[in-house]
């Protein structure tokens, strides 16, 4: 072999060794790519409560009240049906990393539309899902029950008309035949309000906006009478909702020279004595939330 034939074997063997190894490099790659995004997923199956014990041994962060939490926003269902679920062996949506989840939330954690805006609160029908906006940025967040009739909850854009912190039905009934207690709510348009309630799903109630008692509260508490609530049936809604309402009152009150009027209850006189009244005579029917809160 001469000297050009042997440059020519050495320039063969390097492009073929740098070919092959860029493949295997980028299948390596793409193995690493797909990992992480599998931890970012769910998957919907049977979980055991030996798995939860599982995740919490190879994490002390993820007790299994932490995780029944985390499958209860994953699921759109109260914790303690969740828990009822895996006992009966029913398919659930199960995260395939909970440390993942831990924080997770499926709305947008910043929306430039919502910059200039103090509060806001987004409700978005087809997750379903409640978050609340300071400037923007996403402040606090929960699972809801929306209406389970189509069109019983209405997309649109309103605002907080009233805060109730012990409001009560005045169409329906609860199981005893008495109006039902609607804790911590806020009436948004007509007669449906954000409020907390019993979460078996994500479609349950005749048309209110209904939360888990602990994120019912924090709600109410940082709600002012005129904070923005736009309910879109998707989140990919949201661009275009805001973009054409950029000059809507209701949104941006600036616009239109003030906040637009709303009626209002008292809400802020004896708040913790209201809140105490409300809960000493409804003690029957709010057991079984103030159970799950404490599990």
């Amino acid at each position: 072999m001469n000297t050009r034939q042997f440059s020519v074997v050495i320039v063969l063997f390097m492009f073929l060794y740098s070919a092959v190894g860029f493949g295997i490099g980028a299948a390596i790659a793409d193995q690493d790519d797909g990992a992480v995004k599998s931890k970012f997923g769910w998957t919907k199956r049977v979980m055991t409560e030996k798995e939860l014990e599982k995740v919490y041994q190879g994490d002390a962060n993820l007790s299994p009240s932490v995780s029944l939490r985390i499958l209860a926003k994953l699921n759109a269902r109260d914790f303690d049906y969740i828990a009822q679920d895996i006992r009966e062996g029913k398919p659930i949506k199960v995260p395939n990393d909970f440390a993942v989840f831990a924080q997770w939330s499926p709305l947008q954690n910043y929306i430039p539309d919502l910059a200039d805006l103090p509060k806001f609160i987004l409700i978005v029908k087809d997750i379903p899902f409640i978050g609340w906006y300071e400037n923007g940025n996403l402040v606090g967040d929960s699972y809801v029950c929306v209406g389970k009739v189509e069109g019983s909850t209405r997309e649109g854009l309103y605002a907080v008309k009233e805060k109730d912190i012990k409001h009560v039905s005045r169409s329906y009934p609860n199981a005893w035949g008495v109006p039902a207690p609607m804790p911590w709510a806020l009436r948004i348009y007509e007669t449906v309000w954000i409020h907390a309630g019993d979460i078996v799903g994500g479609y349950c109630s005749h048309g209110c906006i209904n939360l888990p008692i602990f994120p019912a509260a924090k709600l109410f508490d940082w709600a002012t009478l005129g904070t923005p609530v736009l309910i879109v049936d998707s989140l990919g809604a949201v661009p275009s909702v805001l973009a054409k309402n950029r000059s809507n009152c209701t949104l941006h009150a600036s616009a239109c020279g003030g906040r637009e009027k709303v009626s209002s209850v008292d809400w802020k006189k004896n708040w913790y004595t209201d809140a105490k009244t409300f809960m000493d005579s409804h003690k029957a029917e709010l057991a079984g939330m103030n159970e799950k809160a404490e599990m």
